[in-house]
């Protein structure tokens, strides 16, 4: 769900899925046969009502097919041309009319968002908010918060009064230093290309990439539909009261298996340098090559696609969800091949990712091959390792760190490590089970001092050091439940209460309890009367929780939502 793991995904699941089938190239009749079967049988076991696919090879569409229903009740079978929410796929459309933008002057992709978008005026605590610009959007590095809960649906708001939602929280990162998805920053994106072009985002896409594509059943919620429109359907597979959110101009498209397709097709008509009337040659290429001006992420990226790259080849990959559906496009520009899946029941991004991924796989490609290569390890012989004690602000918890005489004791998940200091600047843990062998070693990174973790060729960051000081008695007065109240979050998934209590170390912790789960942040005070959750990247993290009071007692903000002290 949109409210809690848009975009992790791609952080985590490299680890997670199983090995995948196939290891030679499946292009061959025989080969598509097999994934079709393969996805045929994965929709019935998984409970998913209706799936549709399509497959490119060599530039052409070679397979499409429907599986299940559109319609259960109805007995409307899902079919390529049905219409399905393709969520944040939609995102690639914007990053696309931004670089069409750019290509005709009328944007500069380096300018900051409030030369476009002047009402743009969210708060900051030390940072710059003119290095909030359209590229770190696009590249979801600029700091904006990766989401706000209020008002979410279209008949409560439009793309265009996110600023104004934002305008209320405050930036969650420093600008340039962290990968984190933000639903939010592609809103305001969408809205600064609006005024910009002086053609509204849903009218500028249909004018300007969904008919020179042939996109001939694509558009919008508001948009006449026929029939072909699929049904939502909830996890246990029961029809669900469709909704639309505000967001369109990160999540709105609804699109079918053959406009996907036909989509595909022209992106890699364009990177191979054939007449276009979507980009030139030059920038599509540069929306498919791999950033490194991100010093905090967690996978590789284009200009608004994700990237699977080893060293001979790399795919260009976007999954979507909204809260009923979820979609996936995954693009293999040298070889000329494209996978494109979308699906109609909460729960359905699994199938949908595996799919891809199996054709990912397929290509000389592994799921492995998103998550960005480590930086070399420092050599430091000036830093004292007292320099790295404190406390360090996870995305769900903290990590301690203290000096010993012969490296640092690393607190983390309930385990202390003892690590040695082997080499100037990097401590290993010696002796310690699967453990043994693990680097640990700190980098500055903007204003934060990060915490890194090594194992293997993998590694991860653990959060950033934070004062750690005792609570103030303003503060300490603000621990206790908290419930909500007023605006309610649409959808399946809500928030049944909130609780700001102190770990064992006696440091402030925001426990959120939704109705599908418990999830607890680090809050880390930023103000007298405001604190961020703690963790850099890849969502959900730096939030704003702002408190205040009003005439029924304490008031706690967060997301946009509010909160009420029992």
């Amino acid at each position: 769900m949109k409210a809690k793991n848009i975009g992790v995904f791609l952080a985590v699941l490299w680890s997670t899925l199983p090995a995948m089938a196939w290891c030679a190239g499946p292009q061959a009749s025989t080969d598509i046969a097999e994934l079709s079967q393969w996805l045929a049988q994965r929709q019935q076991d998984s409970g998913v009502v209706g799936v549709s696919a399509a497959l490119v090879v060599d530039g052409k569409v070679l397979w499409k097919q429907g599986f299940g229903y559109a319609d259960k009740s109805a007995g409307v079978v899902m079919t390529p041309g049905t219409q399905v929410g393709i969520g944040s796929v939609t995102k690639t459309f914007t990053a696309l009319a931004a670089m069409q933008l750019q290509e005709q002057g009328v944007v500069d992709i380096d300018q900051p968002l409030s030369r476009y978008l002047p009402e743009f005026r969210i708060r900051t605590h030390g940072e710059d908010r003119n290095q909030v610009t359209l590229r770190r959007l696009i590249t979801h590095s600029s700091g904006v918060p990766t989401d706000v809960f209020r008002d979410m649906r279209s008949d409560q708001a439009r793309y265009t009064d996110v600023v104004t939602l934002l305008n209320r929280t405050a930036l969650a990162h420093t600008p340039g230093t962290v990968g984190l998805y933000s639903n939010a920053g592609y809103n305001v994106l969408g809205h600064a290309l609006a005024k910009a072009s002086g053609v509204d985002y849903p009218d500028y896409l249909k004018q300007r990439i969904f008919v020179p594509s042939g996109m001939k059943n694509t558009g919008f919620a508001d948009d006449p539909h026929a029939a072909s429109r699929s049904k939502a359907y909830g996890p246990d597979g029961a029809e669900a009261a469709a909704f639309e959110l505000r967001d369109i101009a990160s999540g709105g498209i609804y699109s079918t298996a053959e406009d996907l397709a036909a989509y595909a097709v022209a992106l890699m008509s364009a990177y191979h340098g054939e007449p276009s009337p979507l980009l030139k040659e030059a920038t599509i290429r540069s929306m498919f090559t791999l950033r490194t001006d991100i010093p905090i992420d967690t996978n590789k990226k284009g200009l608004g696609w994700f990237l699977f790259r080893n060293d001979s080849r790399f795919a260009a990959y976007h999954a979507g969800s909204t809260l009923y559906s979820n979609a996936a496009v995954l693009l293999i520009p040298e070889q000329r091949t494209a996978a494109v899946i979308l699906a109609n029941t909460v729960g359905s991004d699994a199938v949908c990712e595996q799919f891809a991924f199996r054709w990912l796989e397929g290509h000389g490609l592994s799921v492995k091959d998103i998550v960005p290569q480590p930086a070399p390890l420092p050599v430091s012989h000036t830093i004292p390792r007292s320099r790295h004690a404190g406390y360090y602000a996870q995305k769900n918890g903290y990590a301690k760190v203290e000096e010993t005489e012969t490296g640092l004791s690393i607190r983390r998940d309930a385990e202390t490590y003892p690590a040695t200091e082997t080499s100037p600047g990097v401590f290993a843990v010696q002796g310690a089970g699967e453990a043994d062998g693990d680097l640990y070693y700190f980098r500055d990174i903007g204003p934060y001092h990060v915490l890194f973790w090594r194992r293997g060729q993998g590694e991860r960051q653990l959060g950033y050091r934070i004062a750690g000081e005792a609570l103030g008695s303003v503060w300490t007065k603000r621990l206790g439940r908290y419930r909500p109240f007023g605006y309610t979050m649409p959808g399946f998934e809500k928030i049944a209460e909130a609780e700001v209590r102190l770990q064992d170390d006696g440091l402030p912790v925001l426990q959120v309890r939704y109705n599908t789960g418990t999830f607890t942040y680090p809050l880390v005070p930023v103000a007298a009367d405001e604190a961020r959750t703690g963790g850099l990247g890849p969502s959900m993290t730096g939030d704003a929780v702002s408190f205040g009071t009003d005439t029924g007692g304490e008031v706690m903000t967060y997301l946009g939502l509010t909160f009420r002290k029992e």
